[in-house]
């Protein structure tokens, strides 16, 4: 386990190992290691010789064959390549891999029959691991819960969800529920390896370390600012936003500015911004009647991010929800 913040929640888990529950819901804020940790879990259940804490040995034929994908009594379900470790997977073909899927479908659950069907070829348990059980759509929901009303013996469910409003209530009936926790700041800045005044304003942007990392990891944060200090110049024009707007991955860009629309709503009821700290000196909206304007704007902001996954062209993608920014910063700066 990677993730300092998660490992005693693991030892608490393991140390439950003899009385494990067959389903377990795995749930917390998107970001913060869920999905790894629910690895780290399957393995140290499997582990022919765990540590003394429980973990996975790391050594034993069991954890070879889960490092390399290829554990025979283990499924995962994901919304990439579901599952890794059996004929008929779910991964990605050369003609879809560019495509973002966005649901688990009734036939990624129903390949899980041949699985849930045959003992364990090691013995001891078998594990069925859904990655994002709060994207399965209502059939394949469905057909998971009847898995979950009579589970074979020795099989345990482990689903790992962000969402919990996106399950079926019965199905967050038949499982046991264990949330994580957001890491501390001291945790969270260590990880980053920074100091926590260098990682507080990437936090705030991001959310969570890991979300943080992605984005460092991206070199994203060298367009981030000066994007926002492009947008927010009312000299400057549509052509010339967009043109730096495209350089930006567009799930990125989006959430920028939808995040810089809600700090200036934030910023006129609480005078303190919420996510992007660095461009506090930007904020000054005196004027109460282009607060309507930015609540239409974040609302249309708000709504575009259902489709920033499908296809579509991102230049006019993009021009179309700056239109309406550009009047309002002219209304802005001629309140100033």
């Amino acid at each position: 386990m990677t993730l300092p913040w998660l490992i005693e929640p693991l030892t608490q888990l393991l140390r439950k190992k003899d009385t494990f529950p067959q389903s377990l819901l795995i749930h917390g804020t998107s970001g913060i290691g869920k999905v790894e940790f629910a690895h780290a879990l399957t393995q140290a259940l499997l582990c022919h010789s765990p540590t003394a804490s429980g973990e996975a040995c790391q050594h034993c034929q069991s954890c070879d064959w889960f490092s390399q994908g290829q554990h025979p009594d283990v499924v995962v379900l994901s919304l990439n390549d579901t599952p890794s470790d059996e004929e008929g997977s779910f991964a990605e073909t050369d003609k879809n891999k560019d495509k973002k899927t966005t649901t688990i479908t009734i036939d990624a659950v129903r390949q899980l029959t041949p699985f849930l069907t045959v003992g364990a070829q090691r013995g001891g348990y078998k594990v069925v691991l859904i990655e994002q059980a709060d994207a399965l759509n209502l059939n394949a929901a469905n057909a998971l819960l009847k898995a979950l009303e009579e589970p074979p013996k020795d099989v345990i469910f482990i689903l790992v969800a962000s969402e919990l409003k996106k399950l079926l209530p019965t199905i967050i009936s038949r499982c046991q529920k264990y949330s994580l926790k957001m890491p501390s700041a001291k945790e969270a800045s260590e990880y980053l390896t920074m100091t926590e005044s260098q990682a507080q304003p990437l936090l705030a942007v991001y959310g969570t370390p890991l979300s943080v990392k992605r984005a460092l990891d991206q070199d994203l944060e060298k367009y981030r600012l000066p994007f926002l200090r492009c947008l927010t110049d009312p000299k400057n024009r549509l052509s010339e936003i967009t043109e730096l707007a495209l350089k930006i991955p567009l799930e990125y860009w989006l959430d920028w500015t939808h995040k810089w629309c809600h700090d200036l709503i934030t910023h006129y009821f609480t005078n303190e911004p919420y996510f992007h700290t660095e461009m506090k000196e930007q904020l000054n909206l005196q004027d109460s009647s282009i607060v309507f304007d930015l609540l239409m704007w974040e609302k249309q902001l708000k709504q575009a991010k259902k489709w920033v996954n499908h296809p579509l062209v991102p230049k006019l993608y993009i021009e179309s929800l700056l239109i309406p920014w550009l009047s309002i910063n002219q209304t802005l700066h001629r309140t100033h």
